[in-house]
């Protein structure tokens, strides 16, 4: 059971929502043109966009049709962390066992 979402989450879904939102005005492309392009409705892609609510996959069909979706590849590599610098040149086990 996932529970509430938590505050930082919901916080970080609504900048990431108006990021998007932004991006696609800057670009001059209007919500059903997004829509169309991203294979989605404009329903779920407005409700993306004004509330940071949808599925994984559609983020990313979004952030794809922005031009913005090598960016969050990027962004998430753990590479880019303190931590993952400092353990790249460790053994990274295939599987983390409880």
């Amino acid at each position: 059971m996932a529970g509430r979402t938590p505050i930082p989450v919901s916080r970080a879904m609504r900048q990431v929502a108006a990021h998007l939102d932004l991006a696609r005005r800057q670009q001059r492309i209007t919500m059903e043109l997004l829509a169309g392009r991203a294979n989605l409705s404009v329903p779920t892609v407005r409700r993306l966009l004004s509330e940071g609510a949808g599925t994984f996959e559609n983020f990313l069909r979004v952030a794809r049709i922005l031009g913005m979706l090598d960016d969050i590849v990027g962004a998430t590599d753990p590479l880019r962390t303190p931590i993952g610098r400092a353990r790249a040149e460790q053994d990274v086990p295939k599987r983390v066992r409880g």
